[in-house]
């Protein structure tokens, strides 16, 4: 099996394949790197806030001083309906994609007041938690019809630039297993790119390649980051609140591309289909440290710092297929007749596997509470985010290549990424003393600088919610939507005219219900 990196396409802060295989390390750290709220259900319709308002599970995953609170147990599940919308302009072409699933974001378990410190001033509670941080789940339908390209120009770029010929793609391909071992060695050995006849190599070129090309594609992504959290949080005298949380992160997404070219009025050519799919796992542990301080009896305040993510190794595999629709194509037999060729079967990528190391954003959290009385509050959370900060290396190449990979991709995020800002602000109003009703809004900074392009990618987000709680249980029932732009590109060309992008609507809206028993 071969093993080197890969080059494919990541964004939308979901994974996404590129279908000609173009992608950045930088875009994928980001992907992997962004979450949203992903609180308890209560917290989710109050905008996420959660940093300065203690006893409430979210405090797990968040800030562990909230732990403090607690003066008994608690155990707590949520269960969510989630949906995926992305509308897509391509080419002067709408297209629309939906993704829908049940999934079980969070529970936990508080062991309220678990453990006494060595002064009867501070009292402990200990908690223990699953939680999903990361959803990859956004799809992508898109089609137009394209005057200036097709994807196989892209591959006849990376042929000319490496200085192929057709016999050094075809020393890239065994015919035995079918696979070749990069795009542009497939479309050669699927008779869709040819060599110049005078020189056997560079420039390469295709057929009839003034011919209009209607093109659609479709992209699914399937997997999630998920985390353990282990944390402690005490209080002194029931003014300070301080904690410590271990988290142990467990990255599993795939991502499927579907391609297709139809050249229209074609007579060699009618078109092809190019599919990939791209898998990408890894483990990762973070740690938190958080505060809580009691201005007075209606003012709280709250600080906390979560280190970068370390992924110690993280492990993705792509393979892929091409298939060609043929009508004739003009050739030569073995003793050098002219023939037409009228069938060509599909040729496979080489598995290609890589392994890389990966550190996430250092992120650093504060937040204010306010309570009138037992009627009502009012909160605020401010988060920075260091997207610059994301840092790639690769322990598998040699030193002189891992350096090399590190400059380019970590300068592309130096280039291409500022730190964000999410603000978040929430009330909840106690209409008796059982139910609740809660909203919230939220705003998801842009993280991407001037200089990567001009789409404003800030994330905005509504949300609300009832609560029922008694001294044994509670339930809360929780709405939200947060929508976003976003771009995305089917395969780039040196002469940025030759090619498009969608402009992308991103719609992602969850019915969450939490349950919880205390003890």
């Amino acid at each position: 099996m071969r093993r080197f990196v890969l080059s494919a396409c990541i964004c939308l802060g979901s994974i996404s394949v590129g279908f000609g295989q173009i992608y950045s390390y930088s875009n994928l750290a980001k992907s992997f790197s962004t979450s949203y709220s992903t609180s308890s259900a209560r917290m989710q319709a109050m905008g996420g806030v959660h940093s300065a308002l203690g006893a409430d599970i979210s405090s797990i995953a968040g800030n562990p001083a909230g732990l403090g609170f607690y003066n008994r147990s608690e155990v707590a599940l949520g269960i969510g309906s989630v949906n995926f919308q992305t509308q897509a302009n391509y080419l002067g072409e709408n297209s629309q994609a939906a993704n829908s699933f049940v999934q079980i974001p969070s529970f936990g378990l508080v062991l309220g007041g678990a453990s006494e410190l060595s002064s009867s001033n501070w009292r402990g509670s200990f908690g223990v938690g699953y939680s999903r941080q990361v959803l990859i789940a956004q799809p992508i339908s898109l089609s137009g019809t394209n005057n200036r390209s097709s994807i196989l120009d892209r591959f006849i770029e990376k042929a000319n630039d490496k200085g192929a010929t057709g016999q050094s793609l075809d020393q890239e391909y065994d015919a035995r297993s079918n696979y070749a071992d990069s795009p542009e060695a497939v479309a050669y050995q699927a008779y869709l790119i040819n060599p110049n006849s005078k020189t056997l190599g560079a420039p390469f070129q295709r057929y009839e390649s003034n011919l209009p090309v209607k093109q659609s594609g479709s992209l699914t992504n399937d997997g999630a980051l998920s985390q353990w959290d282990i944390s402690y949080g005490a209080s002194y005298k029931s003014k300070l609140y301080l904690g410590i949380g271990v988290h142990f992160s467990k990255l599993n997404v795939s991502s499927t591309s579907y391609w297709e070219e139809q050249f229209i009025g074609a007579n060699i050519i009618g078109g092809l289909v190019y599919q990939e799919r791209l898998t990408t796992s890894g483990s990762g542990i973070s740690a938190t440290l958080g505060m809580i301080y009691k201005m007075n009896s209606n003012l709280r305040v709250a600080f906390s710092l979560q280190t970068p993510t370390y992924f110690d190794q993280m492990n993705e595999r792509m393979d892929g297929a091409l298939s060609p629709r043929v009508f004739g194509i003009p050739s030569f037999d073995a003793q050098g007749k002219p023939i037409v060729i009228t069938k060509v079967g599909p040729v496979k990528l080489t598995p290609n596997e890589f392994s890389y190391q990966l550190t996430t954003p250092l992120k650093i959290s504060g937040g204010a509470a306010y309570l009138i009385g037992k009627k009502a509050l009012i909160s605020l959370d401010v988060e920075y985010v260091n997207y610059p900060g994301m840092k790639v290396s690769s322990a598998e190449l040699s030193p002189t290549d891992n350096v090399n990979f590190q400059n380019k991709y970590n300068g592309q995020t130096q280039k291409n990424f500022q730190a964000g800002m999410n603000i978040k602000a929430g009330t909840e109003i106690r209409l008796t003393p059982s139910f609740s009703l809660r909203g919230g809004l939220a705003s998801f900074g842009n993280s991407y600088s001037a200089t990567f392009d001009s789409i404003d990618r800030t994330v905005l987000q509504f949300s609300g919610g009832i609560g029922y709680r008694t001294n044994q249980f509670y339930i809360d029932l929780t709405g939200y939507q947060r929508t976003g732009k976003d771009a995305f590109t089917p395969y780039t060309l040196k002469n940025t005219a030759d090619y498009s992008s969608a402009t992308l609507t991103l719609t992602q809206s969850q019915v969450l219900l939490g349950l919880g028993i205390y003890f």
